[in-house]
């Protein structure tokens, strides 16, 4: 019995010693994400014909739309009736504009269906009460 009693009283002493080592390996610091969409140093060279298949408009799952055209070899990008924006092809299916605003990957597949993704710079506002809304990074799916 004697046996019995001390072999638990060791193994609650080692469950909680255990407890203790492994909660400090459980702690995890997340930093704040950056709200920042970068140019690479290298784009991609993506020709007029190429760019062809993804000209048009697309449906966002926040309600918007994104609006994508070419004047000459200049591609733009615009959200709803927000500004124009120009853009180059950073890979076969991934843009981003010139002024860092938008960034965007599209994966156009066999059957016409169209997924992807688009991030979008919100600039910081200044509400009607006086209250101000920080600048904040939008991600949007395609519908």
């Amino acid at each position: 019995m004697r046996k019995l009693f001390l072999c638990t009283v060791l193994s609650a002493l080692s469950f909680s010693a255990f407890a203790q080592a492994t909660n400090d390996v459980d702690t995890v610091t997340i930093s704040k994400p950056q709200l920042r969409i970068e140019i690479p140093a290298k784009t991609y060279r993506m020709t007029s014909e190429d760019f062809y298949q993804f000209k048009g408009v697309y449906s966002l799952s926040n309600g918007q739309t994104l609006s994508l055209s070419q004047r000459g070899n200049t591609q733009y990008a615009q959200v709803s009736d927000q500004e124009r924006h120009k853009i180059v092809a950073t890979a076969d299916n991934a843009f981003v504009a010139l002024d860092k605003q938008l960034q965007m990957r599209i994966d156009i597949k066999d059957d016409g269906d169209v997924t992807g993704e688009l991030l979008m710079i919100v600039p910081a506002q200044t509400l009607s009460e006086g209250s101000i809304r920080k600048e904040q990074l939008l991600v949007a799916n395609f519908r």
